[in-house]
């Protein structure tokens, strides 16, 4: 295979830049893209000279060795799905379904076919996370922050699934996927939509390790921030959009302080994760964030939803 040939299902914000990065990457043909919003769809197809259009995900199936899946979530399972009995490598924005069956689901398909399926869990590109692992030891609280202001993309789902599943995936990135969850406590509010538009969680991890998130989607500046504080008194701070890390050397028994600030190469996340499509489809090797990683964190936004109590402002209840 020289060139991976690949179509686009939905290219509304977020699709529209798989198509920009996919139309830049050489190992790539884009052979289609697909929107249910068809004039949306040819626009982006004239921009960046794409063959066929449609207005029906389906028409794609004999056209594509791969596939990038970016529409909301709801429709995930029922397109992964036409596409992986089809033999097609997908890749399934996140979350990455609805429901842990239907993650289930796409798991037992794919377990019968030497198929890439990725997940969109971008952070784990963001160059800052992937230098977070040489720093974390054996820290005893974190501090995660994904806000910023409503601009009615996603209606969906509220931002436990859409904002903190990328924190939650991090989570099991840096702690491990067998670390145990002891305890969750959880507070939302319904702004905007009928689900959770801020979410502030609590978790209690097993060695005494508490992790304290907040997601929203009504705080008029973006934050996308991580503090790790270790038991050695090490603060490490994580800037995602910066993509920036700095680690504050400290000690329980003394003032002084020295700040390590690694430099780091800023690269476009968005990138680095197609390119990794790209490269496990064409080299046969398992992606870096897996169904099995999508299903994780999944597993735990499902949860944290069921102890989540939400207050509706508009309602004032």
């Amino acid at each position: 295979m020289n060139k991976v040939k690949i179509g686009v299902v939905g290219v509304g914000y977020l699709g529209q830049h798989h198509v920009r990065i996919f139309s830049e990457i050489p190992k790539v043909e884009i052979v289609g893209i697909a929107d249910l919003n068809l004039q949306r769809a040819k626009e982006i197809a004239s921009i960046y000279n794409i063959p066929f259009v449609t207005s029906d995900y389906r028409d794609l199936l004999d056209r594509v060795d791969a596939v990038c899946i970016v529409t909301p979530t709801n429709t995930h399972f029922q397109i992964a799905k036409d596409f992986l009995l089809r033999g097609i490598h997908t890749f399934i924005e996140k979350p990455v379904t609805q429901t842990l069956k239907e993650a289930e689901t796409l798991l037992e398909i794919a377990g019968g076919k030497d198929l890439i399926l990725q997940v969109g869990h971008i952070e784990r590109f963001n160059p800052a996370v992937q230098e977070l692992k040489r720093y974390i030891n054996d820290p005893f609280y974190m501090e995660i922050k994904r806000s910023g202001p409503f601009d009615g993309r996603v209606t969906d789902v509220g931002v436990v699934m859409d904002l903190m599943i990328h924190d939650l995936d991090i989570l099991f990135y840096v702690l491990g996927k067998g670390r145990k969850i002891l305890d969750i406590k959880g507070y939302g509010y319904s702004f905007y939509t009928s689900y959770e538009d801020f979410a502030n969680v609590e978790l209690v991890f097993e060695g005494n390790l508490l992790v304290n998130l907040i997601a929203s989607r009504v705080t008029p500046r973006k934050i996308r921030k991580l503090d790790i504080y270790e038991k050695n008194g090490d603060l490490i701070s994580i800037d995602y959009m910066e993509q920036s890390i700095s680690i504050i050397h400290g000690s329980r028994k003394q003032v002084e302080t020295s700040v390590e600030t690694p430099v780091l190469d800023k690269e476009e996340p968005l990138r680095l994760e197609l390119e990794h499509f790209v490269n496990c489809i064409l080299e046969g090797s398992d992606p870096e964030v897996t169904l099995e990683d999508g299903k994780l964190a999944l597993a735990l936004a499902t949860e944290i939803l069921k102890e989540l109590r939400v207050f509706d402002i508009k309602k004032g209840t």
